[in-house]
């Protein structure tokens, strides 16, 4: 199901916000999947994708039927989306989640704080098989 956030999408060639109560500003949709505004997509020539350059039909354009109300009740904060994984996570999850975070974060970390992570980090490590690590890595 396509979801256009009301409150942040915008047009990708003219950046206008799209507009849920004007026919030039509201979103339309090509062949190829990518959204634009009405007006944007008129004048387009010739009739290609101006993000893929994939050629389409103007009689093929449709345009985006949204209820924003609807869609805010779908939308959900990405670190919302965050924590609610890290709390299904088990105990030995977590602790990987924590490490990565740490990890993301070593580079305004003083030369002590490195050492005391890689040290963590090679125990996790330790005590993990080397299948369990690359079944890991395999879902990054």
């Amino acid at each position: 199901m396509l979801v256009v956030d009301p409150s942040s999408s915008r047009c990708d060639i003219c950046l206008d916000p799209f507009e849920w109560n004007s026919t030039d500003r509201t979103p339309h949709i090509i062949n190829c999947g990518h959204v634009f505004c009405a007006e944007c997509l008129h004048q387009v020539f010739p009739t290609r994708c101006p993000l893929c350059r994939e050629l389409f039909e103007p009689s093929e354009v449709r345009k985006l039927y949204v209820e924003p109300s609807e869609v805010r009740k779908l939308y959900v904060e990405p670190s919302e989306i965050r924590k609610l994984h890290v709390e299904s996570c088990s105990d030995d999850d977590k602790e990987e989640v924590i490490l990565l975070k740490q990890l993301i974060s070593v580079h305004d970390s003083s030369e002590e704080e490195i050492l005391r992570l890689r040290i963590r980090v090679d125990t996790w490590l330790a005590a993990r098989t080397l299948d369990e690590v690359c079944a890991d890595s395999e879902m990054l």
